[in-house]
This record gives C-alpha cells, structure tokens and sequence, in this order.
C-alpha cells in the first residue's frame, strides 16, 4: 500500500514529455499500471478474472503486485527525479561543450523544445532547408 503511495506521488512529480506522444508518456503508462493492480480487489474483478482465464483472453497471466519490488523501482525513480547520479557523477565542461560544436547541446534543447508546437507548414519548411545544403 505505501509503495502505491509513491508512485502516486512519482506520477505527480515526473517531467512531461512534451516530444513524446501522450499515449506512451511516462504518466500514462504508470497509471495504467496502477489500475491494473486495484489496492481492494472487489467481488467483481475476481469474476471477471475467471472469466478472462475460461476465455483465454490473454496468453499471459498479470504480474501479480509485489511490495517490496514496488518499493524499489519507486525508490530508483526517486534518485532519477532528485539526480542523484547528476550530482554524484557531474558531467565534465569537455563532453558538455566539445571543441568541435560548443553549442551543439544547447542547441539540441532548444530544438527538442521548439518542436512540439510548430505547425506542419514550419516542419515541411525546416525538413526541405536540412535537405538543400549549399557549399
């Protein structure tokens, strides 16, 4: 029941994704997970289980809900959200900013967060410059 409490509050806290579509966002998935392992199984679910098992519906059985498991992948999911590891382990200034592009990175961010909301006129316009280089 506490590691149900933590996702709840990870869902909350993860960063959107706003390249990736929303159907497989982090979110999405995470609460989908979520209800499938209700916290108080009802009357109902467990009819509906032999049910689904008499039709074969589905060719593997649902992972069964693990606390203690939960409660380690949530807390990994912590140290992602705290960067633990970016702290840890800093990233030397060479691989941020390399000799050869400084701004190459920065400018990547940039790009990944102009680009969910440009329209599919400014997406055509961008793919056709990138195609014709001139020398």
């Amino acid at each position: 029941m506490l590691a149900r409490k933590h996702w709840a509050r990870i869902i909350q806290r993860w960063p959107v994704d706003r390249v990736r579509p929303e159907n497989v966002s982090f979110q999405k998935i995470m609460q989908d997970r979520l209800k499938a392992h209700p916290s108080k199984p009802s009357q109902n679910a467990a009819a509906k289980s032999i049910e689904a098992n008499a039709a074969l519906v589905s060719a593997t059985e649902p992972r069964k809900w693990d606390e203690a498991k939960e409660a380690k992948q949530a807390n990994a999911l912590y140290s992602l959200l705290e960067d633990r590891y970016a702290h840890q382990y800093p990233l030397p200034d060479r691989l941020r900013y390399p000799d050869f592009n400084p701004e190459y990175y920065d400018e990547l961010c940039d790009e990944l967060e102009e680009a969910p909301g440009r329209t599919p006129f400014e997406r055509m316009w961008l793919k056709l410059k990138g195609r014709i280089r001139f020398a």
